[in-house]
């Protein structure tokens, strides 16, 4: 009986997501189908070194936003492209390329961001850390970091995000 309890609330704290019968079967080595608004998301993947000196066009961010890098507690990979579905059974998910995993290591790619406004960078006069990275909107989790790989998903409260609340599951009559 004692196991039996442990390992239902080791599974509900090893996950940051709500059960949600549409999605739990949805498993990736680097993101997981977070909740998102499809009217403000975005993810544009960027070449940490181009740092708008690249001449290759893909990996570099458009005027007025810069590659930023996210925090990884140990070794985290992006996915090579995410979207927000805006209909279909996955509506307000947040989906990601089958086979980008492990071609994209947070060490040399980031995410392009909009330039820091002057509220953003008010905030960051006087802080502790010069160095600190600016909010991208996504950060690697895991609920252990020796044994599971960080997967990305999106912050919450960022204007990317929804309440992570599932639909609700529609019952088959008979």
């Amino acid at each position: 009986m004692r196991v039996a309890l442990f390992l239902v609330r080791f599974s509900f704290c090893a996950c940051k997501l709500p059960f949600d019968p549409l999605t739990d079967h949805i498993s990736h080595d680097c993101w997981v189908p977070d909740y998102c608004e499809p009217e403000h998301f975005e993810y544009k993947l960027c070449k940490l070194r181009l740092r708008g000196r690249g001449q290759n066009q893909e990996y570099t961010c458009p005027d007025g936003e810069y590659c930023e890098e996210l925090d990884c507690p140990l070794k985290c990979w992006l996915p090579s492209s995410c979207e927000c579905l805006k209909m279909g059974p996955h509506e307000g998910r947040m989906m990601c390329a089958e086979g980008g995993c492990f071609k994209h290591p947070s060490t040399q790619w980031g995410l392009c961001r909009p330039h820091a406004s002057d509220a953003e960078l008010a905030s960051k006069e006087g802080g502790k850390d010069e160095d600190e990275m600016l909010p991208t909107g996504f950060h690697f989790w895991t609920p252990d970091e020796l044994l599971y790989n960080a997967k990305l998903h999106i912050d919450e409260g960022h204007h990317y995000a929804r309440p992570r609340e599932p639909k609700p599951f529609a019952k088959e009559e008979l």
